[in-house]
């Protein structure tokens, strides 16, 4: 309940104050477990995710802001998942593998954190959403946001393919192989027209 109220007001704070283009939503499985795997240029990119989606998602969200009076009650009621930053998380790890084994949908940032330089060029992506996808066996989605958080050039989310990673495995390929190919999905739709 909370979580749609939230989505809710974030939509339309989100349609009022930027121009926002979604492409190939459709590719998100509507069911069954699924990892988004996104890059990360701003703090209004989780929301933005959210609301392409019809489907509630599961995110990491820095343990820090469990802490806060207000938003630390709230965040376990919009499926944050709290994480550990700057080291293995074990915990985390647990709770995102058994959320997509309760078939969720899970937002994940590969790169670790927000690209404060080129955000047109993608960071190295850590192995943490390969090593979730393996130990969970859910597809990947690709996801890359462009564009700026304005009303004049606005932002565009686009979904790509999604990675079936047990066959991807299956296939003898490893999870560093796994990176390698997220990685060049997200480069492939963030430079492409």
């Amino acid at each position: 309940m909370i979580y749609e109220i939230a989505k809710f007001l974030i939509k339309c704070y989100y349609r009022l104050r930027f121009k926002i283009t979604i492409i190939g939503e459709n590719r998100v499985p509507s069911s069954g477990p699924v990892m988004l795997c996104s890059n990360h240029v701003s703090d209004f990119d989780p929301p933005l995710i959210g609301l392409a989606l019809d489907r509630q998602l599961s995110f990491f969200a820095k343990s820090e802001l469990f802490e806060l009076p207000v938003i630390g009650k709230v965040f376990p009621s919009l499926n944050a998942i709290p994480v550990s930053r700057g080291k293995s998380d074990r915990a985390a790890l647990k709770t995102s593998i058994n959320a997509l084994k309760e078939d969720r949908c899970l937002l994940i940032f590969p790169e670790g954190h927000r690209n404060k330089g080129d955000v047109k060029q993608l960071q190295n992506l850590q192995e943490g959403a390969s090593f979730i996808a393996s130990k969970s066996e859910a597809p990947i989605v690709p996801v890359v946001i462009k564009g700026e958080y304005n009303r004049k050039k606005g932002v565009t989310i686009v979904f790509g393919k999604p990675i079936n990673t047990e066959e991807f495995l299956e296939a003898g390929n490893t999870r560093k192989d796994l990176t390698r190919k997220l990685e060049k999905n997200l480069n492939n739709l963030l430079f492409s027209e």
